[in-house]
């Protein structure tokens, strides 16, 4: 076991590479070449997608699949993927559900 932490061996971690939507990598390449594009809104439909260090003090807009959810982006949400700063499903309101269906009863 001490052969691992010889120095002469160095171990190695490999890292994951971010995804990032063709259409992600379009308005990238749009706002690194054209000026024009810093005042559009970023449209994101791929929630998977890691908001790149770019679109730091842009504001973007995540597809939930039904709604657009207008986003702020700052400093601290470079990294993480577009989809966690989102909702996309209803919250379960079963006790108001079943207490309607009490009354009609």
């Amino acid at each position: 076991m001490s052969h691992l932490y010889h120095n002469k061996l160095k171990v190695t971690k490999s890292t994951k590479l971010h995804y990032f939507s063709p259409n992600l990598w379009r308005s990238i390449y749009l706002i690194s070449t054209n000026q024009v594009y810093h005042t559009r809104e970023k449209k994101i439909f791929a929630r998977g997608s890691v908001l790149p260090r770019i679109f730091a003090g842009y504001e973007i807009l995540v597809y939930s699949g039904k709604n657009w959810h207008r986003r702020k982006v700052n400093q601290w949400m470079i990294g993480f993927k577009a989809g966690e700063f989102t909702w996309n499903r209803r919250l379960a309101l079963f006790k108001a559900k079943q207490l309607r269906k009490k009354k009609k009863k």
